[in-house]
């Protein structure tokens, strides 16, 4: 199966996310009240869920709508040690939950949205599969979106009850920002060009 998915130049990491979340999604009853961001029990030490809050959600929808956004990193095909993108997301988990609590606003979160923001720029950047002018382009689109996000334009209605829960945009920025840092960091050592793959 993996010797097959390769053949098709597709990222193996991205779908181990996939099924990852739609599993903790099935077992929601039992497990996200342990694994959500919950202000007050990580008051009290509970601090594995300034990890685990960005791997359950509110429900199927929720899943299957970052489930497909994994499955479309996969087809980004991000070259780069799968060690290596999990090290990212672990680490932009920690500031976007570190904002959270600084921002006070916020008692309980969950959802993979703001990392997947900033992985989808890092995608970009070390694609394999897309164009250059295409890898500009999902950057600028990406960008964008946060911007929006911020603007008094902004209106999050139809995603929220969709998915049964507030969009929080924030996370979404704090995410994206990971992901520019460390691109800014790549471009600087890459003299402002982007990786080229055969």
């Amino acid at each position: 199966m993996l010797a097959l998915l390769h053949r098709f130049s597709i990222s193996i990491w991205p779908l181990v996310f996939v099924a990852l979340v739609l599993g903790l999604v099935a077992l929601n009853p039992w497990l996200k009240p342990w694994l959500r961001f919950d202000e007050g029990a990580i008051s009290q030490g509970e601090y594995w869920r300034l990890f685990s809050a960005h791997f359950v959600h509110l429900g199927w929808v929720h899943g299957l709508l970052n489930g497909a956004g994994f499955v479309l990193l996969a087809l980004i095909y991000p070259a780069g040690k799968a060690v290596y993108w999990c090290l990212f997301y672990l680490v932009s988990s920690l500031f976007i939950s570190a904002y959270i609590l600084v921002d006070g606003e916020t008692y309980y979160y969950v959802g993979a949205s703001g990392v997947l923001h900033g992985l989808f720029i890092l995608a970009a950047y070390f694609s394999r599969a897309l164009d250059l002018w295409r890898r500009y382009a999902l950057m600028a689109i990406i960008v964008a979106k946060l911007f929006w996000e911020q603007s008094p334009y902004y209106q999050d209605t139809g995603v929220s009850e969709a998915i049964g829960g507030m969009v929080y945009v924030d996370a979404h920025l704090i995410g994206g920002l990971c992901g520019l840092l460390v691109v800014i960091i790549f471009l600087i050592k890459n003299r402002l060009k982007f990786p080229t793959y055969p």
